[in-house]
């Protein structure tokens, strides 16, 4: 089986109040400067609960990297629960007159951001009429840890998981010949590995990875809830999400004895479809 680096996320604290010792767990910054800010956070629960939720599936699509499925429907619940962010919002401040005239004009700003904008259509598009499928490539290789050292670019089905760029790549290597040289067999404590690494990224931005992307989606929404905080009086600092380091969601590595076992099988079925 393949070796995916682990992302060594455990189960969340809550963060309702977002306090700084519990947001660590989701990686991003986004607490109150001390604990009199609690009633008004907790005036906002049901926004602020909606946006860890969203926070925690960019998490969900950092872990999945390299599962099709399970990336892609992380993806979605990610621009599901980030709309309702600002939906909720709105809920949560009604009965403030002024807070609702602000808000409104700061909705309208954020609405005509283009990638705000373009991910809530994604949004609305998933929910009501089709399934969303991202551009996704990818490049066959060997890492010694740390970046890619020799690889075949191509791209990647967006409903198939990255482990079958690799099993092409045997397949070839079991008619002919391994002529990248990246297919480790054997541990030869050099540290070098057969790995695959994905990239997802959407057309209309194509210069900036998905989960990026995501992530600054949700800072600026998280500065939307959390300017409303201040207007209400509380005391915030700017959200800040931090994404795991790209060599390890973006690369999974494949063990030497999963790679002889499928490169061996390959050979054998390719020799049985001779016979």
């Amino acid at each position: 089986m393949p070796v995916v680096a682990s992302s060594g996320l455990g189960q969340p604290k809550s963060l309702r109040l977002f306090c700084l010792p519990q947001r660590r767990a989701l990686g991003f910054t986004m607490h109150t400067e001390s604990c009199p800010n609690q009633e008004i956070l907790k005036s906002l629960s049901s926004t602020l609960d909606r946006l860890e939720e969203s926070a925690w599936h960019i998490r969900m699509m950092e872990q999945h990297y390299h599962r099709a499925d399970c990336f892609r429907w992380s993806l979605n619940s990610f621009l599901r629960s980030l709309k309702e962010v600002v939906q909720l919002l709105t809920m949560d401040v009604q009965g403030k007159p002024e807070i609702v005239k602000w808000l409104r004009a700061e909705k309208e700003k954020l609405n005509d951001e283009p990638l705000i904008a373009f991910l809530f259509k994604q949004r609305d598009i998933i929910v009501h009429r089709a399934m969303l499928k991202p551009a996704s490539k990818g490049t066959v290789g060997f890492t010694r840890g740390r970046g890619l050292k020799l690889g075949l670019g191509m791209p990647i089905d967006p409903l198939a998981d990255s482990e079958t760029a690799i099993l092409r790549y045997i397949h070839i290597a079991a008619k002919d010949k391994d002529f990248l040289g990246i297919l480790y067999t054997e541990e030869d404590g050099g540290g070098e590995y057969t790995c695959v690494q994905r990239e997802w990224r959407m057309d209309q931005f194509p210069d900036t990875e998905l989960t990026e992307l995501a992530a600054q989606a949700w800072e600026r929404v998280a500065k939307l809830t959390l300017d409303t905080a201040t207007k209400l009086g509380a005391s915030v600092i700017e959200p800040n999400f931090e994404l795991q380091n790209p060599d390890r969601v973006q690369f999974e590595i494949y063990r030497p004895d999963w790679v002889k076992e499928q490169l061996e099988t390959a050979k054998s079925r390719l020799g049985e479809s001779e016979t």
